[in-house]
This record gives C-alpha cells, structure tokens and sequence, in this order.
C-alpha cells in the first residue's frame, strides 16, 4: 500500500515539473504581431486627400437642403392611387366551382325555405278556418274529420267529387235563375207590347 501511494506521489510529481518547464518556455516565447505602420500612414494619406479640411458644413447649405426636402415632402400627394388587378389562374378554379356550388345550395336552401314558409302560412290558415266553421256548423265538421280520419286516402278523392257535384248545383241553379230573368223579361216586354 505505502509503495502504491509513492508511486502515485512521484507521479505527480513528474506531471507538475512538466508543466512548470512547458509555461517557463511559453513564458520565454515572444509574440509577433505584424507591423501595421505603413498601412495607418497610406490611410492618412487617402482620409488628406478625400476629406475637406473644413469640416463644418455652412448653415446655407443645411437651409437649402432642408427646404429642398420639405418642397419634394410637399408635392408628395395624400392619396395615392392604387390600382388592384383580380385575375383568375389555373389554381383557383377549385375556389370558383366550390363558390358556385355554395350559391346554388344557397339559393335552393332559400328558395325551399320560402317555399315552406307559405305552406306553413297556408296550413295555418286553413287550420283557424276549419276551427271557425266547427263552431257554426259542428255536425258537418266532425262528419268531414272523421270521414279524413277514416280514410285519409280517399278524402281527396270525395273532396273533389263533393265539389264538382257542388259545381253543377250552382250551374244548374245559376241556369235556372238566368232562365227565369229571361222569362221574366220577355213577359215585362209582352206586357209593354199590349199596353202601346
């Protein structure tokens, strides 16, 4: 164990006295950076040449540039006129199809949604009608609910039949009053006859 440990210490040793050699010699080293002279003198030279020797610049001068600049600031107009170009290319054909589509559901979303509106008005309607007449005339409101009820197939079917036959009574009643006016007014007119 004591023969591990002086080793370990001589090693150390040695590893220190290497570095103590290698920063004495880095120590001795001289560094050499490249002389720059020449360069700062032909800069002079360049800054001599392109440079004024006056350095301020005159009050005139700065007025004239000002108002140069307010005069230039001035003509500037308030509104500029923009002109936009819309055009259509290849890549938005998808958009325009999909923008029909979506106005023709539009309009027939629109158009069925009226369309329903008035039905619901008419129904509606007919609904307050049926309730009026079974107040008036309750044996023939219940006799036509229950014959729909009964058979809503054919309730049209008699609906139209009723009607028709309807029809032709007010046709033939309208026939008869029409004939009856006739006669009526050809007796008046026999009766002037005699009296002239």
């Amino acid at each position: 164990m004591e023969n591990s440990t002086a080793t370990e210490k001589s090693t150390n040793e040695e590893i220190i006295d290497q570095l103590v050699i290698k920063v004495n010699a880095l120590e001795k080293r001289e560094i050499k950076l490249p002389d720059y002279t020449p360069n700062f003198e032909d800069l002079k030279k360049w800054l001599a040449d392109h440079l004024p020797d006056n350095l301020e610049y005159p009050a005139t001068k700065i007025q004239a540039q000002l108002d140069e600049v307010k005069t230039i600031v001035e003509n500037i107009p308030k509104i500029i006129p923009v002109k936009h170009s819309h055009y259509f290319d290849p890549k938005s054909k998808g958009w325009v199809i999909a923008g029909v589509i979506l106005l023709i559901v539009t309009a027939i979303s629109t158009g069925l949604n009226a369309h329903l509106w008035m039905e619901n008005n008419r129904l509606q309607a007919n609904d307050i009608k049926f309730r009026m007449l079974r107040q008036v005339y309750p044996v023939q409101a219940n006799w036509a609910e229950q014959h729909y009820f009964n058979n809503p197939d054919t309730a049209e079917s008699e609906t139209i039949r009723l009607e028709n036959e309807a029809k032709e009574r007010s046709e033939a009643v309208d026939i008869a009053n029409e004939k009856e006016r006739e006669a009526k007014a050809a007796k008046e007119k026999l009766i002037r006859l005699k009296h002239h």
